[in-house]
């Protein structure tokens, strides 16, 4: 699976800006938000990850398409994560940006409605 297809529910402009904001390598923001998404697919996989989560924290789906869930979970979820995939905190911070920013441009999401203890996660779903 290409980094290219793992990568599609972000947009270049929201990688590119969240890495000059945080001052992190482009390159190496794209490859740990790669990572992130091949780790969620391949253990335990997207459904059972959302599936868990939805149990676990109230209105964890804030949208779903085909290709992508919008979720809101818990800090602890991407702590788990950074230390999982070995990302310092700058790196870990700049991947979650991202993907809270992502999450604020998608018009389907009414990001009032977010929970102020709940942090993004966009989870790219697997093409069947």
């Amino acid at each position: 699976m290409n980094d290219t297809a793992l990568l599609a529910p972000f947009d270049d402009e929201v990688v590119r800006g969240v890495a000059g904001t945080n001052s992190v390598d482009e390159e190496q923001l794209r490859s740990a938000l790669a990572d992130h998404q091949r780790t969620m697919r391949e253990n335990p996989g997207v459904e059972d990850l959302v599936y868990e989560w939805r149990k676990r924290f109230d209105d964890a789906v804030l949208h779903r398409t085909p290709e992508t869930f919008f979720m809101a979970v818990r800090e602890t979820v991407w702590e788990e994560y950074g230390a999982h995939l070995g990302l310092d905190d700058y790196l870990l911070a700049a991947v979650v940006a991202v993907h809270q920013e992502q999450v604020l441009r998608e018009t389907a999401v009414d990001s009032s409605t977010i929970d102020e203890n709940a942090v993004a996660l966009v989870v790219s779903r697997p093409s069947s």
